[in-house]
């Protein structure tokens, strides 16, 4: 490489920061520095390019063509340069002591508890960091090397994928969900069938999350008619607001086993509409032969062996 970088890798770390945040005090408050150095850091990167990012309209700085093509263009890149250091660290016998995990929401009810035990027992040298997101979100994120691991909805492209590694955990069934303060499907309603759910009023998560995918492969059986009252970017949000009224959901028939708690009832969905899901452990190429990530799949490959032989 004959060419030297002509600014620094921090400053465009900020740079990248500004330009998802677009506010220079969650930059600061997300990089732990002053909102002053975010904005000498930026004015920095400009005078390092000898090109104007920005244009300033009263205390904000908005983006430029410029910036944004200096954005696509360096987020691949300090991902590849963040992910060629951690495996650099690996091969030379340096174990990194936490393990960030991306997660969907639905899976803190069983997975994540199990994990939050069975790993400390397997590596208690090494720190779980879980987030929750959205299927997006969470991709995203592992893209940039932001998370180490994804658990995540998916279907056979995750396994064709050549960027990652994916491990099929089990099938995620659907139910019909309503709150136990509503009104309760009939006997002879069972198991719900399509002229049942045309009646009903869904609430249902935003787009972005795999539950919404399959939510919506149901709903293209009704032939249209559906009426969706609203959309929630959290499967516990969406729970709760169901005891607004006689209103519906279709969640994963998992949360069934914290109904109680969740006040929910749930009923199987007939043949026809039945639906599933799949739960995959997503992971980069590159990263799948790191010691802590090799436990973290291990543990979850016993679980899956667990739920495949437990009645559901």
């Amino acid at each position: 490489m004959n060419r030297r970088l002509p600014t620094t890798i921090k400053r465009l770390e900020v740079f990248l920061s500004y330009m998802e945040h677009q506010n220079m005090n969650h930059v600061a408050q997300a990089l732990n520095v002053s909102s002053l150095s975010v904005y000498r850091s930026i004015h920095a990167l400009e005078e390092d390019l000898e090109c104007i990012l920005f244009e300033k309209r009263g205390r904000s700085l908005v983006p430029l063509y410029s910036a944004h093509i200096l954005y696509d263009q360096c987020l691949p890149a300090l991902s590849d340069l963040a992910r060629a250091i951690d495996n650099t660290q690996i091969s030379a016998g340096m174990e990194p002591k936490r393990l960030r995990v991306g997660s969907v929401n639905s899976l803190t009810i069983d997975l994540v508890p199990h994990l939050l035990s069975a790993y400390k027992q397997r590596r208690p040298d090494v720190e779980l960091e879980f987030h929750t997101g959205s299927n997006c979100d969470l991709i995203e994120q592992l893209k940039r090397s932001n998370l180490d691991v994804v658990m995540i909805y998916g279907d056979q492209r995750l396994e064709e994928s050549t960027q990652h590694t994916a491990l099929k955990l089990f099938d995620d069934k659907l139910s019909y969900s309503v709150a136990k303060t509503s009104t309760q499907p009939n006997q002879h309603d069972l198991p719900i069938s399509k002229s049942y759910l045309k009646t009903q009023t869904f609430m249902t998560l935003t787009q972005g999350f795999g539950l919404r995918d399959t939510f919506d492969t149901v709903m293209a059986k009704l032939d249209g008619q559906i009426h969706i009252h609203s959309e929630f970017s959290s499967i516990f949000g969406l729970s709760f607001a169901l005891k607004a009224g006689n209103y519906a959901a279709l969640l994963p028939s998992r949360m069934s086993e914290v109904s109680e708690q969740i006040g929910l009832s749930f009923y199987p969905l007939a043949d026809d509409l039945a639906e599933s899901h799949g739960i995959y452990l997503l992971m980069n190429r590159a990263s799948e032969h790191n010691p802590a990530i090799r436990a973290l799949t291990a543990e979850c490959r016993m679980y899956s062996l667990r739920w495949q032989t437990t009645p559901h």
